[in-house]
């Protein structure tokens, strides 16, 4: 029998993983887009992920551009999914009450490595048009929504 690549339990981690990390992008972005919305350029803050490849064109990108606007969701999705996984791994051998702070923890270092730690070419670039209130409320959502969907994930995997 040929050797499995992950394992199976490996494999259901990272698919959980992938998902919490899609919900997380999802409920940021919306976030980002809200706070843009405030200011009358929706998809500025989104935009600026973009940076890592467009450069400062990213930062005055008020609108849809498709380069732009769809090269920032990618980003900014692989972000949040890398997140996911790291979740995912480190909540599986935890606890009721560690699986319900994890996530907590777990936005906590992406706030910090994404202010303090990655380089500024590596950073998301949204942290350049908001306020700290504003940015740091991005990774308080962030983890409220790893938090809400590992809860999702435990309470479907208690009832297989």
């Amino acid at each position: 029998m040929r050797a499995a690549f992950l394992s199976r339990v490996s494999q259901n981690r990272l698919r959980d993983g992938i998902g919490l990390g899609v919900i997380a992008g999802a409920a940021t972005a919306g976030t980002l887009m809200g706070f843009g919305h405030v200011r009358g350029a929706t998809l500025q803050p989104l935009n600026a992920v973009a940076h890592m490849f467009a450069g400062s064109r990213a930062f005055m990108t008020t609108g849809f551009q498709p380069a732009i606007t769809g090269g920032a969701l990618v980003i900014h999705f692989l972000s949040t999914i890398v997140w996911g996984v790291l979740l995912a791994y480190i909540a599986a051998p935890l606890n009721a009450r560690g699986r319900a702070l994890a996530p907590f923890g777990v936005g906590m270092v992406a706030y910090l490595v994404d202010r303090f730690v990655a380089p500024s070419g590596m950073r998301p670039g949204f942290e350049q048009l908001l306020s700290s209130g504003e940015t740091t409320f991005v990774y308080v959502v962030l983890a409220a929504a790893l938090a809400a969907g590992l809860r999702v994930s435990t309470l479907a995997e208690s009832r297989d």
